[in-house]
């Protein structure tokens, strides 16, 4: 028979590839794992708009990782700068809106199958932060 805890891990939890966080750091990683994560929701639900953009708001991000709206505001940042999403606002109210640079993910998942043998030596060209 399985615990609460285990049940919990089953169902009610974020799919976070480590190579991400060995490329960006944890809140980044984790916004770029629940902004696809959206992505996919509204893909399976026909509610991607205009190419492929999709909206989420502070609010729900917040509830759905934690990330407070400067960390998500850096990491919009940073994943932009990436080249791997696009950010808009729009609407009365504002309306936080995503696309995503597929090619430029697809360059990302790529670069990670080259260093799959997860070693810090691998990993080297992709760190940003010194230990």
């Amino acid at each position: 028979m399985k615990s609460k805890l285990d049940k919990m891990f089953e169902s009610d939890f974020m799919r976070l590839p480590r190579p991400f966080i060995r490329r960006f750091n944890l809140a980044t990683a984790v916004m770029l794992s629940e902004i696809y994560s959206e992505y996919t929701y509204w893909k399976e639900r026909d509610g991607l708009q205009d190419g492929g953009w999709f909206y989420s708001t502070i609010e729900n991000m917040y509830y759905n990782t934690g990330l407070s709206k400067h960390q998500q505001l850096t990491a919009c940042k940073e994943l932009q700068e990436y080249g791997v999403i696009q950010v808009k606002y729009h609407g009365m109210p504002k309306k936080r809106y995503f696309k995503f640079n597929m090619e430029k993910m697809s360059e990302l998942c790529a670069d990670f199958q080259l260093y799959s043998n997860h070693t810090k030596e691998c990993f080297e060209p992709v760190f940003q932060h010194s230990f």
